[in-house]
């Protein structure tokens, strides 16, 4: 009977998540692609390139909570995992630490974005036909989120992937608003300050569910007090995320802008129409890999070590399913949304549909390794993976145009996270 009830918990764990994913889809893809079509037909591609470009960059600086976000992630599965007081008191004394430990680096970009912002107004300069202003106050806006997003990364650990999921929604919402505001009130020029406005939005409602979650305030984080003279060095279970955060999106979010500097516009609007349509399929899978974090680190906790090869297999046969019925698709989608503006390449949706699949099967491992010695590993194996997908994007651009970096990526992942974590998984060495 107690291994019935387990059963059923673990399917609860696992499968509450995705049910959710899929009842928000209609919102999520429905606002992204209003959003696609808004500013292709009624704006211009040009804007579009602006807004996917910025987009993309805003996850490479992802390592400005300096790890502590992923490291709240484990904090509140170890709280979760044993909700006493004396646990509570030690993650309350953690996230304060780590608030103001990366409250540092925040103001620093803060100060640089206000600098950056009236030198830019001063000599109107542009980047990539981005007003700097612009840009400056978008830094602004995302520096002003990564506090937030540090607490609200508690739902994951404590099991409420669901509602982290709910609140993901006000992002394509947010986006879409500010989008069609910006349109019409004609300043178009506002459009890229869309992805970390709505990151901002998405990020404070999380961090309010996040304490909510711990049934505590952020007064009560602040205002903690150690009651020990030892002061735990929380950076060390912090610096391997640092490294995954800074690594990561530099291999998985350079890809536009890599197009940005040895391709042309027109290669970044294609692959950023054609990865908006896998992003969905991708963001069903991750948000089912997050949910294996917690379920994982349950299992240790409780005696037993889950293994990640079933997991594996079907997020490996999911994935090409949903491939497929995307590689059908994606033309017709592509026409719709950009009004036959933009036609997609067969090539590049092959290079996609590899990228989705190795993503896939690598996320069951990817959440198995987040203990002990296993975020030290895979740190080290993603600065390899960068280096490869960087070098590989270079050769590739000329020869595949925009289905270069989605090759890159593939590969790159394949050879660098794959095949060592399944080496390291099945040694037992992390």
């Amino acid at each position: 009977m107690s291994h019935r009830i387990e059963t059923r918990s673990t399917r609860r764990e696992l499968l509450g998540p995705a049910a959710v994913r899929i009842v928000t889809y209609p919102v999520t893809i429905g606002c992204s692609l209003l959003t696609a079509g808004l500013l292709i037909q009624a704006a211009s591609v040009d804007d579009y390139a602006a807004y996917t470009l910025v987009a993309s960059i805003l996850p490479i600086l992802a390592f400005f909570d300096l790890g502590f976000g992923g490291a709240a992630t484990n904090w509140a599965t170890e709280y979760g995992n044993s909700p006493t007081a004396a646990m509570k008191a030690q993650l309350q004394r953690r996230l304060q630490r780590a608030l103001v430990t990366a409250g540092l680096p925040v103001l620093c970009g803060i100060l640089l974005s206000v600098f950056l912002a009236s030198w830019g107004l001063r000599n109107d300069y542009k980047w990539l036909d981005i007003p700097i202003a612009v840009l400056s106050i978008t830094l602004a806006l995302y520096f002003l989120s990564v506090p937030s997003a540090i607490i609200s990364k508690l739902l994951i650990g404590m099991g409420r992937s669901s509602t982290w999921i709910i609140i993901q929604v006000l992002q394509p919402l947010t986006a879409l608003g500010f989008a069609a505001l910006s349109i019409g009130l004609n300043r178009h020029e506002l459009i890229p300050i869309t992805p970390a406005l709505s990151l901002l939005t998405m990020c404070s409602v999380g961090a309010y569910f996040g304490l909510r979650s711990i049934r505590t305030r952020l007064k009560d984080v602040m205002v903690s007090r150690s009651s020990t003279s030892v002061r735990e060095p929380i950076f060390a279970a912090a610096w391997p995320m640092l490294i995954i955060l800074i690594a990561n999106p530099l291999a998985l979010s350079s890809d536009r802008l890599l197009l940005s500097w040895f391709g042309s516009p027109s290669d970044v609007a294609t692959y950023s129409l054609g990865a908006q349509l896998f992003a969905p399929a991708l963001a069903l899978l991750s948000t089912m890999g997050m949910s294996l974090w917690p379920h994982f680190a349950k299992k240790r906790f409780h005696g037993s070590n889950a293994s990640p090869w079933p997991m594996t297999i079907i997020f490996t046969l999911a994935a090409l399913v949903g491939s497929a019925l995307l590689l059908a698709l994606s033309p017709w989608l592509a026409s719709v949304i950009s009004g036959g503006q933009i036609i997609l390449p067969l090539l590049l949706l092959l290079c996609l549909s590899a990228s989705f699949v190795v993503q896939a099967a690598q996320l069951p491992i990817g959440m198995y390794m987040m203990h002990g010695s296993g975020p030290k590993f895979q740190a080290g194996l993603l600065v390899v993976m960068f280096m490869m997908k960087f070098v590989l994007s270079l050769l590739w651009i000329p020869l595949l145009g925009a289905g270069g970096p989605a090759l890159a990526t593939a590969a790159s992942i394949l050879f660098c996270q794959v095949a060592p974590g399944v080496y390291l998984v099945v040694r037992k060495i992390a």
